[in-house]
């Protein structure tokens, strides 16, 4: 596990980044200016947090990527980089979900999934390395 780095996670986090970004350059603004104020709070929340899953999964597979070119060790990286902002990126509140825009839901969804996954891979790799 310790010359592990997960490609296909990346390129799926680097997409989704992508695709994050241009929706919210090309839609955020003139979305939430016909939103009531408290769906407009949960749209800029879910933005927020789809940004945060996103940023968090890449910093841990630069990390992941410097344990597998051996420039740190893997305790190393488990113990001081761990997967970041766990407690609030694993929210995920379909009813709310369902009262804003559909690609929102859809990035928050994608975003959720992919770093669920990651969670999981640190969880094995924490395992293997009896770091808890």
């Amino acid at each position: 596990g310790n010359c592990v780095f997960y490609p296909g996670v990346f390129n799926e986090t680097l997409a989704l980044l992508f695709d994050a970004h241009n929706y919210f350059q090309q839609h955020a603004l003139e979305e939430q200016a016909v939103m009531p104020a408290a769906q407009r709070a949960i749209y800029a929340n879910e933005m927020t947090r789809v940004t945060m899953r996103l940023t968090s999964i890449m910093a841990w597979l630069m990390v992941r990527k410097a344990v597998f070119a051996g420039r740190i060790s893997p305790e190393d990286a488990l113990h001081s980089y761990p997967l970041e902002a766990q407690d609030e990126c694993l929210v995920y509140d379909n009813a709310q979900l369902d009262i804003l825009p559909y690609y929102v839901g859809y990035l928050s969804e994608r975003s959720y999934m992919l770093y669920e996954r990651v969670s999981r891979l640190e969880n094995l790799l924490s395992s293997e390395y009896q770091i808890h």
